[in-house]
């Protein structure tokens, strides 16, 4: 399965859940007395939080990256200076 199919398939089991459990405890009356204002802030608030766990993710595999790539750096300069010592003692 694609990364983007387990994802899709997450998102929507656990808004199947959480509209389960609204309907489940939830009366009638509470839910549409609720202003719509608060449900718009309340979805701003979970996008907001995805936003950031993705944000997060993005960076750590940048930083991964870029510490690899600095890494292949070094190893070269080993190996150039390995060469040079070789090089000399001939």
């Amino acid at each position: 399965m694609e990364r983007r199919s387990k994802r899709m398939l997450i998102t929507l089991a656990v808004l199947f859940v959480v509209l389960a459990i609204v309907q489940r405890f939830t009366a009638d009356t509470a839910v549409t007395a609720l202003p719509w204002w608060v449900f718009v802030l309340i979805f701003a608030t979970i996008v907001s939080g995805y936003m950031w766990i993705k944000a997060v993710a993005e960076n750590r595999k940048e930083q991964a990256e870029w510490i690899e790539q600095e890494g292949r750096v070094y190893i070269r300069r080993m190996e150039n200076e390995r060469r040079e010592r070789m090089n000399q003692d001939v």
